[in-house]
């Protein structure tokens, strides 16, 4: 039977009535039904197939090959004279340089082969047409939609999410499909302190930024990070879940 997992609540300290009702109505009940979810119940439990769990972190590596340049796109577009935000935005796209690197040996230690990932070209790994979607949905909100709604994705709609999801891997990685050492180094970054800051930094500059009368603004920004947790806490998952294929093709 799946166990129960619980992941740290690190979300704290909102004024702005909009993303109290935020964090209440979509983040909180998303994060819930994400860990609830039985991808990440059974790799907790330890009985998710190896092959299966493999080809996530292998196609999550091939994605997000993209990041520092993501964040760092979103750090450029910061207004000129918004030092702390921008800062931390700079500072968050450097700590990112080397998780695509940390994560080719998750994919190692799985038997896959995360060195190829690593090393590219794009096209020496075959990733699922999931992980194509979501890597062209960075570069939409990273490139394309106005800055406010790229820092509502990224630094809400994900960092709010991501170490709730990751939290349970990382122990059911360490517990159950035997990773230590290096192998477990993207898994602690991604569901330890540092990116659960990154949450609450995201949270506060929405509540920096955006008028407490400008109604029309706090609904998009709340529908684009509705939609990217959902993205995320649900149809990621869901996806990768259900995929399946013979374990040969995701060996090294």
């Amino acid at each position: 039977m799946d166990q129960a997992v619980h992941a740290p609540d690190y979300l704290r300290d909102l004024k702005a009535d909009w993303l109290v009702e935020l964090r209440a109505e979509v983040i909180e009940p998303i994060r819930a039904r994400a860990v609830a979810h039985p991808f990440i119940a059974q790799v907790a439990a330890g009985t998710f197939p190896v092959h299966k769990l493999r080809r996530f972190f292998a196609d999550l590596c091939w994605t997000v090959i993209t990041t520092p340049g993501v964040v760092a796109s979103l750090a450029a577009r910061t207004p000129h004279y918004e030092h702390p935000i921008k800062t931390k935005l700079l500072e968050n796209a450097y700590t990112e340089w080397n998780h695509a690197f940390a994560l080719s040996q998750t994919v190692n230690a799985l038997g896959g082969p995360g060195d190829r990932i690593f090393n590219g070209p794009e096209t020496a790994w075959e990733a699922l047409p999931y992980a194509w979607h979501l890597r062209n949905w960075q570069l939409l909100y990273a490139y394309n939609q106005p800055w406010l709604e790229g820092i509502a994705a990224f630094a809400v709609g994900i960092e709010a999410l991501v170490p709730s999801i990751i939290h349970p891997l990382w122990k059911g990685c360490e517990q159950h499909y035997g990773l230590d050492g290096e192998a477990l180094d993207w898994l602690v970054w991604h569901g330890g302190e540092v990116e659960m800051q990154h949450g609450n930094d995201g949270l506060f500059i929405l509540e920096q930024k955006v008028p407490a009368a400008d109604r029309a603004l706090q609904a998009q920004l709340r529908s684009v990070v509705h939609k990217t947790m959902l993205v995320l806490g649900e149809h990621w998952l869901d996806y990768y879940y259900r995929a399946d294929e013979a374990p040969a093709v995701t060996a090294a």
